[in-house]
């Protein structure tokens, strides 16, 4: 690509980033922000407002200085959608969004996925949902994908999911994302839950918080078919999400579960299902919750996000969550640490997912050299 065209083709990017930030901004305040030329500006506005990705909005107020009042723009948030899916063993959910985050559409069907299926199912399922309409004129910006594993978030490498039996590393960016021609991005599911509080409250800024997502319907005891919760945790620090050297960051397994090689991250009793029993239920939680607590007081966290199933949960966990904070602190202080249920709930990993794709293609503005998702440059596969 030469080289002026992808100055411009960046730049434009950048335009509808600052834009897509702080809601509404004048060319003048553009050029002030980007350090571009005013002449620069004035011609990336005005192809963008040409191909319907920019509207000029209201006259907004002259500056303290007095002079000219000016145009203010703002995204068409009518011209583009994303696309989330959260793939479960045997479900999965569609959630498809705005660039403000409002819900378009969302829905959760039965179908079961396995590693063996996995390629087939999967393009299937982008094809289908990506050739939906949400608007006479929405441009698709791209399909995130979140699932219960560990995840090469960077390289788009699947190394492992008890859920879905991975027991060997799959290609996903050679396999599945290099069939189509808009970006799609695979993320673990706690972590899709995190990049979902990061982008959607950006204004917010914030900065050291702990996502939670506890689900019940990820994975079954073969010999019982008794429900088995799974646990993961998404780490956000300094605004970015934590995966860990080796990816496996929110890795989760109690510390209070001694067995070796055991894949249960809580100890349960034999023949109970937490989902039926509330003294149980309770006590599964009291566990996970003396977990996050030694996590939260010792790394100072400042805000827990919980996700997931979390209906059975709210009216006890936050008040558990307290005083296990409390008990675990040297000083025997209340803890300072906001404790927040997610207010996608069971949605929180698929909204999560089409918000990591807003991330890479809106947050990271220069061309991703050498990276598996090098196809998820801001914006070409729109721009172009």
């Amino acid at each position: 690509m030469p080289e002026p065209r992808r100055s411009r083709l960046i730049n434009s990017s950048r335009v509808i980033h600052q834009l897509w930030i702080e809601d509404q901004l004048s060319r003048a305040d553009l050029s002030t922000r980007l350090a571009l030329t005013k002449s620069s500006v004035s011609n990336i506005v005005n192809d963008l407002i040409v191909r319907g990705i920019i509207m000029e909005n209201e006259i907004l107020d002259s500056s303290p200085k007095g002079g000219r009042r000016a145009i203010g723009l703002m995204l068409n948030r009518d011209y583009f959608h994303v696309i989330g899916i959260e793939i479960r063993s045997d479900s999965y959910t569609t959630i498809a969004v705005d660039l403000k985050g409002k819900v378009l559409f969302s829905e959760t069907n039965q179908k079961g996925f396995t590693a063996n299926t996995f390629k087939q199912e999967v393009c299937q399922l982008i094809d289908k949902v990506g050739n939906q309409r949400y608007g006479t004129n929405s441009h698709l910006f791209g399909v995130g994908i979140g699932f219960s594993g560990v995840i090469d978030a960077e390289n788009q490498i699947i190394y492992r999911s008890v859920s879905l039996d991975f027991k060997q590393p799959f290609n996903f960016a050679k396999e599945i994302a290099s069939q189509f021609t808009f970006p799609v991005i695979l993320e673990n599911d706690a972590n899709c839950g995190a990049w979902g509080e990061v982008v959607f409250q950006r204004k917010r800024n914030l900065k050291n918080f702990l996502f939670v997502l506890i689900e019940f319907w990820k994975r079954y005891e073969v010999e019982t078919g008794l429900a088995q919760p799974t646990i993961g945790l998404g780490f956000g620090f300094d605004g970015k999400i934590y995966r860990g050297s080796t990816s496996q960051a929110g890795e989760f397994k109690s510390l209070f579960n001694n067995e070796l090689k055991s894949e249960k991250q809580v100890l349960i009793a034999e023949g109970v299902a937490v989902t039926e029993d509330e003294q149980a239920l309770r006590a599964y939680i009291r566990e996970i919750c003396k977990n996050l607590a030694f996590l939260v007081n010792t790394l100072d966290i400042g805000h827990i996000f919980i996700g997931g199933t979390i209906e059975p949960l709210q009216s006890f966990m936050p008040e558990m969550l307290n005083e296990e904070l409390k008990a675990n602190s040297l000083t025997d202080a209340d803890s300072s640490c906001a404790i927040q249920f997610s207010s996608l709930g069971y949605d929180a990993v698929s909204f999560g997912a089409a918000a990591l794709v807003l991330d890479k293609i809106l947050m990271n503005l220069e061309p991703l050299q050498g990276s598996a998702l090098k196809q998820a440059v801001p914006l070409f596969h729109l721009l172009v």
